[in-house]
């Protein structure tokens, strides 16, 4: 099948909704299908993108200009839609996948099946999302993907028809988590226990209480793999002031140098925050990578993470609790589960299953 995948996204950039949108292109060409992938302009070099992403499986990836110079009083979302719609009837596309508002509403309305994912919070409005909203009505439009119920639930009181809906947790290329045989070098220093956390730096993702457990367990090293260069400044003067000699922040790594820091954690944190609303139906791309891993895993007992995970998988904790995620931290290094059935969960998980799961829809 001719799979045409969309985004507005500049290639090569790291931001989860980008790793995942690229990742399902590769769902799609895993799964055996013809996949051309059309991004707005960036990192130029298709060995760097895939060196960036990780990538393992081939795919056609277009890059557009958006024009910039013919019609600069345009929205950047306007351009880059009209540069796709002038290429799509060379392409003649089977089904169109994307995440983005303007581009579903106009392959819809000229007849390509498509399937857009939206993980848009509860709460949401614009002028484009509500368009969007609307062209799931359209008869091309085949189904609207997401990541939890309560968003679900919103977009169905939105106008968007329940049975177009279809709920997934976000993906998980399972191949390039699973540790191999045989380990590349550690990339700690020092003795363990080393406990890891791999993700932006925000607060609501469960930066303090990550702190307050690194306090409480002095004799283990704590490890933030992630973050802007702004935000690694900031828990770097946090830590500072809370005396920690044993955090390390490392930085945001590429999909491709990430692995290694999971595969050498002892424990793996996935602490968000119950504070913040996404608490409801947050499904973060390091759960299915975490999950392929291996490794124990201590997450925050919230409504989101409930939904995908039980106690075979993942040790929980409470939520905002440095204390809590301290004490889950020593019962993980005690008595870890069996990697055997985080696996099974993230084989579930894969990109190759969600692949087809929305292709099933046509």
């Amino acid at each position: 099948m001719r799979v045409v995948v969309l985004s507005e996204i500049v290639a090569g950039s790291m931001f989860a909704h980008a790793v995942n949108t690229v990742n399902m292109a590769q769902g799609f060409a895993q799964a055996g299908h013809d996949v051309t992938f059309i991004t707005q302009r960036g990192l130029p070099r298709l060995d760097d993108l895939r060196a960036r992403y990780g990538l393992s499986q081939s795919f056609r990836w277009w890059q557009v200009r958006g024009l910039a110079r013919v019609a600069p009083f345009l929205p950047e979302s306007w351009r880059y839609t009209a540069q796709v719609l002038a290429r799509l009837p060379l392409i003649r596309p089977q089904v169109v996948f994307t995440r983005a508002y303007l581009a579903p509403l106009w392959t819809a309305r000229l007849g390509y099946p498509t399937i857009a994912e939206t993980h848009a919070a509860v709460g949401y409005e614009s002028p484009a999302f509500s368009a969007f909203l609307r062209a799931t009505r359209l008869p091309a439009f085949r189904a609207l993907v997401t990541i939890a119920p309560d968003l679900a639930d919103y977009y169905v009181a939105r106008g968007v028809p329940r049975e177009k809906i279809v709920i997934l947790p976000t993906g998980v290329d399972v191949s390039r988590w699973r540790p191999p045989t045989q380990l590349p070098p550690s990339p700690y220093d020092g003795p363990g226990p080393h406990i890891v956390y791999s993700g932006h730096l925000y607060d609501y993702k469960g930066i303090p209480a990550m702190l307050e457990a690194a306090r409480l367990l002095p004799e283990c090293q704590f490890h933030l793999v992630g973050g802007t260069d702004r935000d690694v400044a900031r828990q770097r003067q946090r830590a500072v002031e809370l005396g920690l000699s044993n955090l390390v922040l490392h930085g945001l790594k590429s999909q491709s140098e990430l692995p290694p820091y999971l595969w050498h954690a002892d424990v793996l944190l996935l602490p968000p925050s119950a504070q913040h609303p996404s608490a409801r139906w947050t499904s973060p791309v390091k759960l299915g990578e975490y999950l392929a891993s291996g490794r124990p895993i201590v997450a925050t007992d919230i409504a989101a993470l409930r939904h995908w995970l039980s106690e075979d998988e993942v040790r929980f904790c409470s939520p905002d609790d440095g204390a809590a995620l301290a004490q889950a931290v020593r019962a993980a290094l005690a008595h870890p589960p069996d990697p055997a059935k985080a696996l099974a969960k993230a084989e579930s998980f894969s990109y190759v299953n969600r692949a087809q799961a929305l292709l099933s829809r046509l």
